[in-house]
């Protein structure tokens, strides 16, 4: 992920206030924040036990699964945030389409919302994020 892509995600996470207690399961780190949250937990997969204000998880190749947003569903405070975001591929929309139905589609969150945070043109890396709040 180039610089401009963590600058969006920066401005993401700030945008949307995540703070407090933050689980990131992308493993991405203070760097990934403007303001550091009081707490992030970085970890390959959510606790057994906990309450999160916040998660975060820069995604791979892969997008979770429903059982993965059940999970995060029970480790995270109501009106909490999920937001899951990724490098722009080859289907980089149909990516984002595929997370935003996953997201409509759980129970535990409200509806899912979704932006390209970097520029859709020029060079460099497209950073595209969904998230929604637990209800």
């Amino acid at each position: 992920m180039d610089e401009a892509a963590v600058a969006a995600l920066r401005d993401l996470y700030s945008d949307l206030s995540i703070d407090g207690e933050v689980l990131d399961l992308g493993g991405g780190g203070l760097q990934h924040f403007e303001v550091p949250p009081d707490d992030l937990v970085v970890l390959e997969a959510p606790p057994a036990e906990g309450a999160f204000d916040d998660v975060v998880c820069l995604l791979g190749a892969k997008n979770p699964s429903p059982e993965a947003l059940a999970d995060v569903a029970r480790v995270l405070k109501p009106r909490g945030h999920f937001v899951c975001s990724f490098v722009g591929g080859a289907d980089d929309t149909g990516r984002m389409r595929k997370l935003r139905k996953l997201f409509d589609g759980a129970p535990d969150f409200g509806g899912a919302e979704s932006d390209l945070r970097s520029s859709l043109t020029g060079s460099g890396d497209r950073l595209w994020a969904v998230w929604a709040k637990r209800a």
